[in-house]
């Protein structure tokens, strides 16, 4: 943030609950935004300020916790190659992985692309 700058944390606040209602919702976010007059440049830079900011108020390292979710089988249309994996993203996109994981590898990369910090 530039110097002599004042954060606004109405803006903030407004973000974060945008935010919020995306992760829950289950739209894409070009849905998402074009429902609540959102543009996605907006969406982007404030869904990365906020992660952001959020890793400057923290003093000490947190623990990391485990994230659980809703897991269902399905059959795809598209055949898989065998002990193939197939990850949903909540704004439907996929990561299809091939055995063997790197778990460690695998949360970062999960966690990059649902804009979680690790």
């Amino acid at each position: 943030m530039a110097k002599g700058k004042r954060r606004d944390k109405g803006k903030e606040a407004y973000w974060q609950q945008k935010l919020d209602q995306h992760s829950q919702s289950g739209l894409s976010i070009r849905a998402f935004c074009g429902q609540h007059g959102l543009t996605e440049t907006a969406f982007y830079f404030w869904r990365r300020e906020l992660v952001r900011r959020q890793g400057e108020r923290r003093s000490k390292p947190r623990r990391r916790r485990a994230l659980f979710v809703p897991v269902r089988l399905a059959t795809e249309a598209r055949p898989t190659t065998s002990g193939e994996i197939a990850i949903a993203l909540a704004d439907g996109r996929r990561v299809h992985l091939t055995p063997p994981v790197d778990k460690q590898a695998l949360a970062d990369v999960l966690a990059v692309m649902e804009a979680r910090p690790c």
